[in-house]
């Protein structure tokens, strides 16, 4: 193969690449079906991803936020296919109902393969605040296997951003949430009441989520057996310019 022939071939692929980066878009444009916007203000926002059984999404961009990855379901595998990339095609272990990650924002685009009867459930949590500690936004954290008749409140990752901490409420008992400098965001993972600042109390479903400015307070209690919830407090201000606080 001559050189003249050879570089205009490695042009010809980074155009090719750099093309199809430039096109692809939004999940949520490319699939509304997969992706649907929960929650959004000024500190996150929350997508309801489903998978669908052997599904094929087409490649969009992934979020270059740092986010957590709250999942709803047993799910199985999931192949991403990255383009423009030196790693082409990655595969997300399975996943267990309750569990979440959290991993800091990467630039990239992927389409996703489903290759199994069993759909793939879950949040995207992007915190839209300012990011510090980059480096420790890594991890998978599970439920612990519940202590009968026991309410239970445990801190599971924290760094300079963001707190996550993992409340369960047993029957008969209710817990407390205050939010003092800092506004949180409720995320159901299981059937939960949820009573805000005095008024009538309202049931969120699991994947469902609440949120309390700062300063505020809420009761959380169950709804059968167990009620539970992820609390992420934001420690940092919006990084968008100009937001205003609750």
């Amino acid at each position: 193969m001559s050189k003249s022939f050879l570089s205009a071939a490695v042009v010809s692929i980074g155009v090719s690449l750099s093309v199809s980066v430039g096109v692809a878009q939004d999940a949520l444009t490319v699939s509304s079906d997969a992706y649907r916007l929960e929650f959004e203000n000024a500190w996150v926002k929350v997508t309801r991803v489903i998978y669908g059984a052997h599904t094929v999404i087409a490649p969009h961009h992934h979020t270059e936020r740092a986010s957590a990855y709250v999942y709803l379901n047993d799910g199985p595998p999931v192949l991403f296919k990255h383009e423009g990339l030196p790693y082409a095609g990655v595969t997300r272990p399975a996943t267990a109902a309750g569990s979440f990650r959290v991993f800091k924002g990467i630039k990239e685009v992927h389409s996703v393969e489903n290759a199994t009867a069993t759909p793939s459930d879950f949040l995207r949590v992007e915190f839209k605040t300012e990011p510090m500690e980059e480096a420790l936004l890594k991890g998978k954290f599970f439920r612990e296997a519940p202590i009968p008749g026991t309410t239970v409140e445990r801190t599971q990752f924290e760094n300079a951003q963001v707190r996550i901490t993992r409340v369960r409420v047993v029957d008969g008992q209710a817990m407390a949430v205050v939010t003092a400098d800092h506004p949180a965001l409720l995320v159901a993972l299981a059937p939960t009441s949820i009573t805000q600042d005095g008024r009538q109390g309202r049931l969120i479903d699991t994947g469902q989520t609440a949120w309390l400015g700062s300063g505020h307070t809420a009761s959380v209690g169950p709804v059968g057996n167990a009620g539970e919830v992820l609390r992420f407090d934001f420690k940092t201000a919006p990084s968008s310019p100009g937001a205003e606080r609750p």
